[in-house]
C-alpha cells in the first residue's frame, strides 16, 4: 500500500475532523496521525472497525525518517466490538486516558460501525449515539478528534430511519469534513468543509476492497 499523503493539511487541526465515504478513510486517518506522532505526541486510538494497521504506520514513519518503533509505542490502542463497549469507552474512560497519556489527538476508526449492528435495537443505538455525540462535543474543542466513519460494509435495515441520521448529525459537529470516493481505480479525497477542495490519492486498493479486518 502506498503511504504518500497528498492532502495539504492546516496546522494545527482542531475540533472534530470527520472522514466519510469509502473505506480508504480508515488508512487515511491513520496516516494523518503521523503529524502528531512525529512530534512525539501520543495518540489515543479507539478502533471500532478492527482496522488499525501497524505496518502502514511503521512503513510511513520510515519513509519520513521517523523512529517507527517509537511511533508505534506512542499509539495507545483500545479495540471495541460492541456499541456498549464504545459507549463506556468514550463517555467514561476517554477523559482518564487523555489525562494519563496527554495525547496530541484522539483517533476513532469505524466510530459508527458498532451502532450498525442489527442485533441492537435502533432506539438503543440512537440513545448511545446521543451520548457519544455529547462526549465528542465536550472533548473536541480542547483536543482534535479524528473520526473515520466509512460507509457500512453491508446495507442495514432501518425502518425507523434512526441510524441514517447519525452521519449527518456528526457532520454538523465537525469543524473539518473529508470524504473519499474511488473512481476508475483511483481514490479521490474531497474536503467538504470548511472550504471545498479535491485531491487524487495514489492509494493501491486491496483486492477485496476492504480495510476492515475480519475477526
Amino acid at each position: 500500500m502506498a503511504v504518500s499523503l497528498p492532502i495539504p493539511l492546516p496546522q494545527p487541526l482542531s475540533g472534530l475532523v470527520l472522514f466519510t465515504g469509502d473505506e480508504s478513510v480508515l488508512p487515511l486517518s491513520q496516516l494523518l496521525c503521523l503529524q502528531y506522532l512525529g512530534r512525539n505526541e501520543p495518540v489515543v486510538l479507539v478502533d471500532g472497525a478492527n482496522a488499525f494497521n501497524p505496518y502502514l504506520l511503521s512503513d510511513a514513519a520510515r519513509a519520513q525518517g521517523l523512529d517507527h518503533l517509537g511511533v508505534l509505542d506512542a499509539v495507545h490502542l483500545s479495540r471495541i466490538y460492541t456499541c456498549h463497549q464504545l459507549e463506556a469507552l468514550l463517555t467514561e474512560r476517554l477523559q482518564l486516558a487523555i489525562a494519563a497519556f496527554r495525547p496530541g489527538a484522539v483517533l476513532c476508526l469505524g466510530l459508527l460501525d458498532p451502532l450498525h449492528d442489527e442485533d441492537v435495537p435502533a432506539t438503543e443505538a440512537a440513545r448511545i449515539f446521543r451520548r457519544l455525540a455529547a462526549a465528542i462535543a465536550e472533548t473536541a474543542p480542547r483536543l482534535p478528534i479524528l473520526a473515520a466513519c466509512p460507509d457500512p460494509v453491508i446495507p442495514y435495515r432501518d425502518p425507523q430511519g434512526l441510524r441514517r441520521t447519525f452521519g449527518d448529525r456528526l457532520c454538523r459537529l465537525a469543524r473539518w469534513h473529508f470524504t473519499a470516493r474511488p473512481e476508475d481505480g483511483r481514490v479521490w479525497i474531497s474536503r467538504e468543509w470548511p472550504d471545498p477542495a479535491r485531491w487524487e490519492w495514489a492509494l493501491r486498493l486491496p483486492p477485496d476492497r476492504t480495510f476492515r479486518r475480519r475477526v
